[in-house]
């Protein structure tokens, strides 16, 4: 008959007078040993989940506070664009009363909505995290967007309307509208009997009387075409402006300026005379548009808003 295999386990200590002894069988002791494994197992696996779930829980709370950043960032931001809006609200409203005083077209308000309208833009980057941010995040995102249309439709108009203030300034620059010399009218622009031939012709200028000497002005910034001498014009000078405009000046005393020179309106560029066929010391002025002779009268005297562009 086989003998039983069994563990003995003596457990003693320096005070006990006899030592317990316990005796196991193999398979029994196997089956502790199991459990004692299992039980290490359970207890490890168990602090490396606590520890691991403290790791997750530090992240969370991480996470919820950089959220909690964030959205106040995004408040920020979404209050910045709400001021950049209201500065943009008072540049149109600015834009608007230049265009009021300039009688420049007005931008209609529609056509301003128009220019930062379409459907919103979403964005789900943050739906999956948290809603609210998500929200606020989509809405702060929108008015950027707004914004950025805002902008690039004011700047358009803003250029467009500098380059109308330019083309304004340089067109009343360069249209007669000061008179050209100090006197009376001797003689209008129109069917008239001639002083000296006593026919009845056309006089293509306006005469204005004064005394000898008497300083004539540019009308107008442009270029000196001609200066010269001839029979019926006596001493003359000829100004091209832009715009198909020219102004002519004769009967002059003494001539201060030569062709090609640069002048500006009133600018000296003469003396009043007699010089020519003339039958007393006076101007004739005359102003062309394309080389068409327009009444003189009707540029005396005239305001920037009285100049408009015309293609004749």
């Amino acid at each position: 008959m086989a003998v039983k295999k069994l563990w003995h386990i003596s457990i003693s200590s320096t005070e006990a007078v006899k030592p317990i002894n316990i005796s196991l069988s193999k398979k029994l002791g196997f089956g502790l040993f199991g459990f004692a494994a299992f039980l290490f197992l359970l207890l490890s696996s168990s602090i490396i989940y606590i520890i691991h779930n403290q790791d997750q829980v530090i992240k969370a709370q991480k996470i919820l506070s950089e959220n909690e950043k964030l959205k106040d960032k995004l408040q920020v931001l979404t209050t910045q664009v709400d001021s950049m809006m209201t500065k943009l609200k008072l540049m149109e409203e600015w834009e608007d009363k230049i265009r009021s005083d300039e009688n420049f077209k007005s931008i209609d308000s529609e056509i301003r909505r128009m220019g930062i309208g379409g459907l919103p833009h979403i964005d789900t980057t943050f739906a999956d995290l948290n809603e609210k941010l998500n929200l606020d995040y989509n809405i702060a995102l929108n008015k950027i967007i707004q914004l950025n249309s805002k902008i690039d439709f004011n700047y358009t108009t803003h250029e467009e309307l500098l380059e109308q203030v330019k083309l304004k300034k340089t067109l009343f620059e360069n249209t007669p509208s000061i008179y050209p010399t100090y006197g009376r009218i001797s003689d209008a622009y129109g069917w008239r009997r001639h002083p000296i031939t006593g026919k009845r012709s056309f006089h293509h200028g306006l005469d204005l009387a004064n005394h000898k000497g008497t300083p004539i002005y540019a009308t107008a910034d442009g270029v000196i075409k001609e200066t010269g001498r001839k029979r019926y014009f006596g001493n003359y000078i000829a100004i091209s402006h832009k715009f198909g405009y020219q102004t002519n000046y004769a009967h002059l005393n003494r001539i201060f300026v030569r062709e090609g020179d640069k002048v500006k309106r009133g600018q000296i560029i003469a003396e009043m005379g007699n010089s020519g066929r003339s039958t007393g010391v006076h101007l004739h002025y005359e102003v062309l548009r394309y080389n068409k002779f327009r009444n003189p009268y009707k540029y005396l005297n005239k305001l920037e808003d009285d100049i408009i562009l015309t293609k004749n």
